[in-house]
């Protein structure tokens, strides 16, 4: 697939993430938010429905999106002609920490048992960084202080980011074909309607929860490393990879450490869905 084609996807998922996403908003009280979670199936018209389209588009979008930068990679030599277009690259890396965290947010937000136990994670990596973890905490979680409203604010203004990056700043315009639109919008309401959007009971059987798919193998490294290597210096790496491509002519370096960084993260995911 060509690297314009994955972009028009990525674009088309966020695009009807954010729409979904602000039907659901109309529903969705962060007083309450596992019970406003459980209503919006009850309350809005076709609400599982919606919801399962929210799901599904934010992951297709996360996904696409990664597959996007990888096939970049590959054609650096059109970013390091002139130091503007490494600084671009540098700059548009950004959407992935920040998709990553968006996404995660999202499960946080529906506050069921996984996104309980997520959210207790997330800030005590963040109180684990040196000198500037309570900052950290107060800017992007706080849930034991301001229960979710903080992350209720990051999450809509790290969407709106990623939109901004990706579009005015990548493009300078909305590139999305009318085709490849339909197509993405078909797959994701043909899985909605397949495959309900996961919500499960807060506060049952903790030992047992497993976070969300993308944060498995942090989970499981979180047992044999302390937070700070394995909460935030091990995510850290290829997100800096990334960012380092337009800056270094050698770049097998680079691809060796991205393979051996993977390798790990996916064994550590296996482990943890064979726990």
């Amino acid at each position: 697939m060509r690297i314009e084609k994955t972009g028009e996807i990525a674009t088309a998922a966020l695009l009807i993430s954010a729409l979904s996403g602000f039907l659901l908003a109309y529903q969705y009280e962060v007083a309450e938010p596992f019970i406003s979670a459980t209503a919006i199936e009850t309350v809005i018209p076709f609400g599982a429905f919606w919801r399962s389209v929210h799901f599904w588009s934010s992951q297709a979008f996360f996904l696409a999106l990664v597959l996007h930068i990888w096939q970049c990679t590959g054609s650096m030599d059109r970013f390091c002609r002139f130091s503007k277009g490494r600084i671009h690259w540098t700059v548009v890396s950004l959407t992935l920490p920040l998709a990553i965290y968006a996404l995660f947010t999202g499960y946080v937000l529906r506050f069921d048992g996984t996104g309980q136990a997520a959210g207790k994670i997330a800030e005590h990596l963040l109180l684990n960084v040196p000198i500037a973890g309570s900052m950290l905490d107060r800017m992007l979680m706080a849930t034991s202080t301001e229960g979710l409203n903080r992350v209720y604010t990051v999450h809509i203004l790290f969407t709106a980011l990623c939109w901004g990056l990706g579009t005015w700043y990548h493009t300078r315009r909305v590139i999305v074909g009318r085709k490849i639109f339909l197509y993405t919008l078909t797959a994701v309401i043909i899985t909605g309607v397949l495959i309900h959007a996961p919500i499960d009971l807060p506060g049952q059987n903790l030992h047992l929860i497993k976070g969300p798919w993308f944060f498995l193998g942090i989970q499981e490294l979180l047992r044999h490393m302390a937070p700070i290597t394995a909460g935030i210096i091990f995510p850290m790496i290829p997100l800096a990879i990334v960012a380092l491509f337009p800056w270094l002519r050698k770049r097998s370096g680079l691809y060796s450490a991205l393979a051996i960084w993977s390798g790990v993260y996916i064994i550590a995911t296996v482990v943890t869905l064979a726990r």
